[in-house]
């Protein structure tokens, strides 16, 4: 998987992307945009809601918008024409006075090529805009999302751990095919991604082992190209040994699989979570997959680092949307 920096030296010799933060008022979207600006990786807009709360000493490298500055009739009349009798013209014309409504409507303007916010704007408020305006790629009915777990030399994806509350068996294996195509992007070799359960191949029975099994089978009849299994434990999933000893005849080759897909969202967002408080790793993303152009949703409790990265990575999914 490519290193942080490796992606840094990718952007710098490619045509350079264009990020938009909708909360241009906070500090630490500032002190980031000023980060990248400095190192000329991407170029920058933040969005403020009026004109007086542009900081009037900025980085000039760095460019300001206001709401108020902002002509959103072209918007509004698109915006329109996109949802057709689902909005009117008098709740499109609301809607364009929202910080994420005009940065998803400049993606879908050209204008930009990416958005980064969700310091104190919520996943809906993200995603609301990004799913109507943006939408999901074809051959998906979901987005999804990833995070990159961190340690040492390691580094592996699990997903779905912010969007989807518990999807089902065809939502699940389309979670997978976005993860894995998120891994070759990122420069993983031959990724192969595993499902969890509670269950190693039947050991365990019940609804939710019946949901990972027909995601494995909606596979089957997909036929994508890279190297799937489950439904397994986690332990089975992440050691070799145990897997060789519960599952003998496993389609995985690698002693560790690249792509994790927890069942669902509560157990993702737990297991993310343990593995970077206990296990040590650094959890980068959320990044949400499945979408025409990247949009990706910040934890309000990122640091400038999370930030940073997450800018970075996001110009890298521009590049190659």
């Amino acid at each position: 998987m490519y290193s942080l920096k490796e992606i840094k030296t990718i952007l710098k010799d490619s045509k350079t992307q264009t990020i938009i933060f909708p909360e241009g008022d906070e500090l630490k979207i500032q002190q980031t945009a000023q980060m990248l600006v400095e190192e000329n990786l991407v170029n920058v807009i933040l969005l403020f809601n009026k004109k007086t709360d542009i900081p009037t000493n900025a980085n000039p490298k760095i460019q300001m918008l206001s709401v108020d500055q902002i002509d959103t009739t072209p918007y509004i009349n698109k915006f329109v024409e996109i949802r057709g009798e689902k909005t009117n013209l008098e709740q499109a014309t609301k809607l364009m006075q929202l910080r994420t409504y005009i940065g998803t409507m400049m993606i879908l303007e050209q204008k930009v090529d990416a958005m980064v916010c969700g310091l104190t704007f919520t996943t809906a408020d993200t995603l609301r805009p990004a799913l109507q305006v943006v939408k999901v790629k074809k051959g998906f009915s979901i987005a999804s999302s990833a995070f990159i777990m961190k340690k040492d030399d390691q580094a592996f994806i699990f997903t779905d751990c912010a969007l989807n509350v518990n999807p089902d068996a065809k939502q699940l294996a389309q979670i997978g095919i976005m993860a894995t195509n998120f891994a070759k992007s990122m420069n993983v070799a031959n990724p192969e991604t595993v499902f969890l359960s509670y269950s190693t191949k039947g050991s365990g029975a019940g609804e939710a082992v019946d949901k990972v099994v027909g995601a494995i089978a909606e596979l089957d009849n997909i036929k994508p190209d890279f190297i799937y299994d489950g439904e397994f434990q986690f332990d089975a999933a992440f050691v070799q040994e145990v897997r060789n000893k519960k599952a003998p005849n496993t389609k995985l080759k690698k002693a560790i699989p690249d792509v994790f897909v927890f069942p669902e969202l509560q157990s993702a967002n737990i297991g993310y979570k343990i593995a970077q408080r206990f296990g040590g790793f650094d959890a980068v993303g959320p990044f949400i997959l499945g979408l025409n152009k990247p949009i990706n949703d910040l934890s309000r409790g990122a640091t400038l680092e999370d930030i940073y990265e997450t800018a970075i990575y996001t110009a890298f999914q521009a590049l190659n949307a």
